[in-house]
């Protein structure tokens, strides 16, 4: 990862809701459903934070039917680990 890219990351990480997310989504992939029943917002402003947060790389998306379930980018968050332990 380039320093443009994790300095961007932390920024998108930078909202509560989206930390909300991403710990939600540690635990594996969940339906959008979920995510809107865990974070008890309305469906516009989840498809926001999503939407943020897939822009900048660091969740990924499977599209199943009608439902689209979101899980970590697991090599985003490694690179961002990976920056973290040379400080």
């Amino acid at each position: 990862m380039n320093n443009k890219t994790i300095a961007q990351a932390f920024k998108v990480l930078g909202g509560k809701e989206r930390i909300q997310i991403i710990q939600y989504l540690s635990t594996g992939e969940k339906c959008v459903c979920g995510i809107l029943k865990h974070l008890k917002l309305p469906q516009n402003l989840v498809s926001y934070h999503l939407g943020a947060l897939r822009k900048n790389n660091l969740i990924m998306t499977r599209k199943e039917g009608k439902w689209v379930h979101y899980s970590l980018n697991k090599k985003s968050f490694s690179g961002l680990q990976e920056f973290l332990e040379k400080l």
